[in-house]
């Protein structure tokens, strides 16, 4: 008794203390507080499972919940019956209001396979039903990836395969920008600007200078010539 009276709130226990046995404070406790059998408790789960629908949950997460809210209702519900046939009854229609509860819930992008499970005779049963769905959702999670996804993985690839180049093509830069004169397409070491086109006179050599850079330059061909005469 001590158990029960101390798991309670402190407002709420001082109106049990006096009660002499265990199943009293139960019977108390029960007819004051349970809600088995409210009808408006009832309801609202009702309503709960109606406003309830799969948006941007998983299906596992939309289904779970559902399956919450169909165990509070089972809890808080009534129903007798009077023999086997009855539980077989019942049992069967259950299953197939909250299989329609489940379809009438997904995206519409679940449009073919809701058909497909409703056009089923006999009506499978709610675990079958999910197991379809779930099975379909993750046959489109491994064959579709977002645009963003594919772009991302399509220039992923081609920039370990060509040094980047798909990248620069899309960014509209060139590959190389000289740090001396501030043009595209070379770099500072080949820079004419700063190093003179190849085979014109150095800036700063005279004549003189640049007559005898271009004979050392070709000493080695006339002395070839010669030898070979």
């Amino acid at each position: 008794m001590s158990y029960l009276t101390s798991s309670m709130d402190p407002g709420i226990s001082r109106g049990y203390m006096l009660l002499d046995t265990a199943a009293a404070i139960w019977k108390t406790a029960e007819t004051t507080y349970s809600h088995v059998g409210s009808t408006a408790q009832r309801y609202e789960i009702r309503k709960k499972i109606r406003e309830t629908t799969l948006k941007e949950l998983s299906v596992s997460q939309y289904y779970l919940t559902l399956k919450a809210l169909w165990h509070e209702l089972d809890f808080y519900g009534k129903y007798t019956t009077a023999c086997s046939t009855d539980i077989t009854s019942y049992t069967s229609w259950e299953n197939e209001i909250r299989v329609y509860d489940f379809l009438g819930g997904l995206n519409m992008d679940f449009d073919q396979i809701r058909a497909h499970i409703l056009s089923t005779d006999p009506l499978p049963s709610l675990e079958s039903a999910f197991s379809i769905v779930h099975s379909e959702d993750i046959r489109r999670s491994a064959m579709h990836q977002s645009p963003s996804q594919e772009r991302s993985a399509l220039y992923s690839g081609n920039t370990n395969q060509r040094g980047g180049s798909i990248d620069r093509i899309h960014s509209g830069k060139s590959p190389f920008i000289c740090d001396y004169c501030g043009k595209e397409r070379h770099t500072r070491e080949k820079c004419w600007k700063l190093h003179g086109r190849p085979g014109a006179p150095r800036k700063g050599l005279n004549k003189t200078e640049t007559a005898n850079q271009i004979t050392t330059e070709s000493c080695p061909t006339i002395l070839v010539f010669l030898l070979s005469n």
